[in-house]
């Protein structure tokens, strides 16, 4: 398990449904995916030194500006940090 240290937080992207095709008068390949600014992630993990995540928010979903997730892979595993700054919000049910 990668436990992350510096105020960061380990976060694993959620994916979100894909919305409803809308007929367009502009032409784009099929595999066009229009990127948003902010996505929807869940915490993993806190660093100990985060003074505005806690472990209660193990396990909700956050919204994140996607620009400043950086993905680390090591030994053939992928992982999400993101300094906790970039977190804007937590959704509860």
């Amino acid at each position: 398990m990668f436990r992350p240290l510096s105020r960061h937080v380990l976060v694993d992207k959620v994916e979100e449904e894909a919305p409803s095709e809308e007929k367009s008068l502009v032409l784009l390949p099929d595999d066009y995916k229009l990127k948003s600014q902010f996505g929807l992630y869940r915490i993993l993990c806190c660093a100990e030194d985060c003074e505005k995540m806690n472990p209660s928010y193990i396990d909700q979903e956050v919204v994140v500006e996607e620009s400043m997730v950086q993905e680390i892979t090591i030994r053939n595993h992928r992982y999400y940090l993101v300094l906790e700054n970039y977190i804007y919000g937590v959704l509860r049910g």
